[in-house]
C-alpha cells in the first residue's frame, strides 16, 4: 500500500535519478564509498523512497561519526519511517536535535547539523509512546526553528489540536477490554486488516510473511524490504483460541491482495490490490470448491484511475461503502456511499459530507449489522494521534450523524484502523501498533459495553447434512427471506449458508413479519418454510434455527428435539447478560449468593426457566502489573480469579437438578494489563481499571 513519506530536504543539489542499486551493490558502496558518495547515495534513496538500502547506509555513515546529528537524524528518521519503532529511534533524534539548522544541507558532507524537522519525528516517537507534554514540546520546538515554508507546520499544527483531544481522553478511560489475539495470528511481520465472520468464528486478515516454499523471496518492496501482502484466515476454535492461520489460494508471489471485505456468507472476499497503478477494489467468488482469481470492481464510478483503497458491502447488500482520494471530495481520502439498484449495479457515488470527512484521511468504513452505525478511521484533529476508530449514527432522514472518538484505550496514539464486529457489536477487531505486540502491526480484539446494536433481530441458523459431510455445492440450498410489511427494498432477500459448516446469518427489523423458504437453487423447490414475527423490542434479538438436509431426498428435516422452538409464529429471543466487577489489590473470590453476581446468576435462572435451552457463561479475568507477594506473580493471580469463577458457577448450576448440564463455563482469557508499574501502589484509582473478573453469556 501507498506510504506517506515526511521526509523533507531543504535544499536538493541537483540530482540524477539513478536505477535502484542491488544488495550487492549497496554492500559494496558500504565496504568502499567515500563519505561523500554515502551521503549523497543515502540522501537519493531517502528522496525516492528507498528506505531499506537508505538505512544500511546510514549505519555505515555512524561508523564514521557516531555523534554527527546529521547522521543520527538519518537513522532516526529511518528506524521511525521503516518500522514505526519509536522508542529506538528517540535516541538518534535526541542527539540530532543536538545541532540543527533551518539551511540544512543534505548532499554536502561537511554537514554537521540535522534539519528542523529532528525536532518534529522525535515529537512524533513521544506522541506515539502517549507522552503527550514531551509530545507538545518538541512540536513546539519544531514550529520555532522550521522555515514558515515547510510542509510539516500544518502536520504539526494538527498534531497539536491531537495531543490537546489525548490528554483529555487519557483522563477518562472508556471500560473496554483490549488483548492481542495471540501468535496464531499475529507474528513478527506485519499483520493487519481483520474482517471478523458475524458469528465471530472466522478471523480474515492480510500479512506480510514470507512464504514458506521461499517463493516470495524475490518479490519483497525495494522500499521497505518486506514481503508482499496476502490474505489469511483463522477459525476459532473449541477452546476459545484463535488456530493456525491458512493462507488463502487466491494468493500469488508476485502481487499484493489485501483483505478489506468479506461477505456475511463467506463466499465473496474484497481485496485492495495495487498492480494497476493507483490501487483499486478487487473481489473473489468462492465456487467450485475454491475462490477464483481475484477480479477488479468494474463499475467506473467505485475503482477510477484516482486511489481507491477500502470498500465495504452492507450486510442486508444494500449499500457499499467506499474510499477515495478522487477530486471533489472534503481533502485527502474521503468515505463515499453508493446505493445497490434495481439491476444489481451501483448508483453513483455520494461523498458522506463534512460530519463524515474531514480535509485529513478517513479511511476503512465498516456498518454494523442494522446499517445503523458506520465505523470508519481518521487521523484528522478528532483524533488522539495517527488513525482513530470514529463512529457514527444513521439518522431518521437518512444522514449520518456527528461522528464522535470511540474514546482512550480503545484508541491509542497511534494507527487504530481497520475496526470490524461480530453481529452484536460488543465484540470487534482492529489493526494497532501497540508495545505488547509481536511486530510493527497486529491484531486485537476488543470488547466492551457500550456499542451494541439496537432495535435489530439477527436471523442465524445452521444447516447440516444427516451424515455431517460438507454441504455439497451441486446441491445450493438458499433461503428467500419475505417481509410482508418492510420496504420495497427488504420485501425480498436472499441469504446462503456458509459452505465450511452451513452457518447463515441475517438482520431482519423488528415488529415484522417474515416468511421464510428454504429452497434448492436448482429448481426453486421449496423443501421447508415458515412463519415469525419478530419482537416490538429495541433491544437486540436472535432467532436461531437448526436444520438437517436430506440431499437424496431434496428435503429439509426439522429434528424434533427443536420442533417447539421452531413452530411458534413469535419468537422468544434471550438477552445476553453480562457482568463486571473491579477487584481490590490481591483480591480473587466473589460469592454467587451476595452483591451484583447473585443478581447476574438469577437472571441465568430466569432465562433457563422461561426457555432458553442452554447458555454459555464466558470468563475474561485480569490483573494489574502491581507485584503481588501473596500469588507470587500476577499471571496466577489473574488464573486464580478466572478459576475461582468457573468452579463457583459450576458447582451453583450443577447442585440444581434443573439446571444441570444446561450451563457451560468458559474461560476466554486470563491476562496481566495496564500501564506498567512504578512503585506507585498507593494509586488505586490508576491500576483498579486492569484488576477485574467479567462474565458474558452466549
Amino acid at each position: 500500500m501507498k506510504t506517506n513519506i515526511l521526509f523533507l530536504l531543504m535544499f536538493l543539489s541537483p540530482v540524477i535519478l539513478f536505477s535502484q542499486m542491488t544488495d550487492d551493490e549497496v554492500f559494496k558502496l558500504i565496504q568502499e564509498g567515500s563519505e561523500q558518495q554515502l551521503v549523497t547515495e543515502n540522501s537519493r534513496m531517502m528522496q525516492e523512497n528507498l528506505l531499506y538500502h537508505a538505512e544500511k547506509v546510514a549505519d555505515k555513515l555512524l561508523t564514521l561519526k557516531p555523534e554527527s546529528s546529521n547522521y543520527n537524524y538519518r537513522k532516526g528518521f529511518l528506524v521511525l519511517e521503516i518500522r514505526k519503532d519509536y522508542m529506538n529511534a528517540i535516541p538518534f533524534l535526541e542527539k540530532a536535535i543536538l545541532k540543527t539548522d533551518a539551511n540544512y544541507d543534505a548532499y554536502g558532507v561537511s554537514e554537521k547539523s540535522a534539519p528542523a524537522d529532528a525536532f518534529f519525528h522525535l515529537a512524533t516517537c513521544h506522541h506515539l509512546n502517549e507522552d503527550i507534554e514531551k509530545a507538545k514540546l518538541y512540536y513546539n520546538s519544531f514550529l520555532a526553528a522550521s522555515k514558515d515554508k515547510s510542509e510539516l507546520i500544518k502536520v504539526t499544527k494538527l498534531r497539536l489540536v491531537q495531543c490537546e483531544r489525548a490528554i483529555e481522553a487519557m483522563a477518562s478511560p472508556v471500560n473496554v477490554r483490549i488483548q492481542n489475539v495471540g501468535n496464531n495470528v499475529n507474528n513478527e511481520y506485519p499483520d493487519y486488516a481483520p474482517v471478523i465472520s458475524l458469528d465471530g468464528s472466522a478471523l480474515f486478515y492480510t500479512s506480510r510473511r514470507p512464504w514458506t516454499d521461499g517463493e516470495t523471496e524475490t518479490f519483497r518492496d525495494p522500499g521497505i524490504n518486506q514481503y508482499p501482502e496476502d490474505v489469511y484466515v483463522s477459525y476459532l476454535g473449541e477452546d476459545s483460541v484463535w488456530m493456525k492461520s491458512i493462507k488463502l489460494a487466491f494468493c500469488i508471489p508476485k502481487r499484493n491482495e489485501a483483505t478489506i471485505a468479506v461477505s456475511t456468507d463467506e463466499r465473496k472476499i474484497y481485496l485492495y490490490e495495487d498492480s494497476t497503478g493507483n490501487g483499486d477494489i478487487f473481489y473473489t467468488d468462492f465456487y467450485a470448491s475454491k475462490f477464483s482469481d481475484i477480479q477488479k470492481v468494474t463499475d467506473k464510478d467505485i475503482n477510477t484511475k484516482y486511489w481507491e483503497t477500502h470498500c465495504m458491502v452492507s450486510h442486508d447488500k444494500s449499500r457499499m461503502f467506499f474510499t477515495s482520494d478522487r477530486p471533489g471530495g472534503m481533502g485527502g481520502r474521503d468515505i463515499y456511499m453508493s446505493k445497490r439498484k434495481a439491476d444489481s449495479t451501483w448508483s453513483n457515488p455520494v461523498n458522506l459530507g463534512p460530519k463524515v470527512n474531514t480535509s485529513s484521511d478517513e479511511d476503512a468504513p465498516f456498518v454494523s449489522i442494522d446499517n445503523g452505525m458506520l465505523y470508519f478511521s481518521s487521523n484528522g484533529e478528532k483524533s488522539i494521534g495517527g488513525f482513530d476508530i470514529l463512529v457514527c449514527d444513521l439518522l431518521s432522514d437518512g444522514t449520518w450523524s456527528e461522528s464522535r472518538n470511540l474514546g482512550y484505550p480503545f484508541n491509542s496514539t497511534n494507527d487504530d484502523i481497520f475496526y470490524t464486529t461480530t453481529s452484536d457489536g460488543l465484540r470487534g477487531y482492529m489493526t494497532s501498533f501497540r508495545k505488547d505486540g509481536y511486530g510493527e502491526k497486529d491484531i486485537y480484539e476488543i470488547f466492551n459495553d457500550f456499542l451494541g446494536v439496537k432495535n435489530i433481530a439477527v436471523f442465524k441458523g445452521v444447516i447440516k447434512t444427516i451424515d455431517n459431510s460438507p454441504l455439497p455445492e451441486d446441491f445450493a440450498v438458499n433461503i428467500k427471506l419475505t417481509c410482508d410489511d418492510c420496504d420495497e427494498f427488504e420485501k425480498n432477500r436472499v441469504i446462503f449458508p456458509r459452505l465450511r459448516d452451513g452457518l447463515f446469518m441475517s438482520g431482519l427489523k423488528p415488529c415484522k413479519t417474515y416468511t421464510i423458504a428454504y429452497f434448492n437453487a436448482s429448481d426453486s423447490k421449496i423443501m421447508y418454510e415458515e412463519s415469525f414475527t419478530t419482537e416490538c423490542s429495541l433491544d437486540y434479538q436472535e432467532i436461531y434455527r437448526e436444520l438437517i438436509l436430506d440431499v437424496p431426498n431434496r428435503a429439509i428435516i426439522v429434528p424434533k428435539d427443536t420442533i417447539n422452538d421452531i413452530a411458534p409464529v413469535d419468537i422468544v429471543a434471550f438477552k445476553n447478560l453480562e457482568f463486571l466487577h473491579y477487584f481490590d489489590y490481591n483480591k480473587n473470590k466473589l460469592y454467587t449468593d451476595k452483591g451484583k453476581l447473585k443478581d447476574f446468576v438469577k437472571e441465568i435462572e430466569a432465562q433457563l426457566k422461561e426457555g432458553r435451552p442452554t447458555i454459555t457463561i464466558n470468563i475474561y479475568s485480569s490483573a494489574s502489573h502491581v507485584p503481588t507477594k501473596t500469588y507470587e506473580t500476577n499471571e496466577k493471580l489473574t488464573a486464580i480469579r478466572a478459576e475461582n469463577m468457573k468452579y463457583d458457577l459450576l458447582t451453583y448450576f450443577d447442585s440444581k437438578e434443573e439446571y444441570k448440564g444446561k450451563v457451560n463455563v468458559v474461560i476466554v482469557s486470563a491476562i496481566v494489563d495496564g500501564p506498567e508499574y512504578v512503585k506507585d501502589f498507593t494509586k488505586q484509582k490508576k491500576y483498579k481499571p486492569y484488576q477485574f473478573v467479567g462474565l458474558k453469556t452466549e
